[in-house]
């Protein structure tokens, strides 16, 4: 993938939901109307993805979540 802006800015708003960062934070940072726009630039890697599905069941099923710091 060649870097360019587009590309940029698809990595900056992965980066900060990947990084824990609120959507409104994201969506005003990028200056969208809508939170669908902002979720249109989202490519969440398969880790993070991993890490979230693991903490989640770890609320439901009172799992030992180690990730959660």
């Amino acid at each position: 993938m060649a870097a360019n802006m587009h590309a940029l800015r698809h990595t900056y708003v992965t980066n900060l939901i990947e990084w824990g960062y609120s959507e409104k934070f994201v969506q005003d940072q990028v200056g969208h109307a809508y939170a669908s726009t902002t979720a249109i630039y989202t490519s969440l890697g398969d880790d993070y993805k991993t890490r979230m599905v693991t903490r989640a069941l770890a609320r439901i099923y009172g799992g030992n979540d180690a990730d959660n710091r």
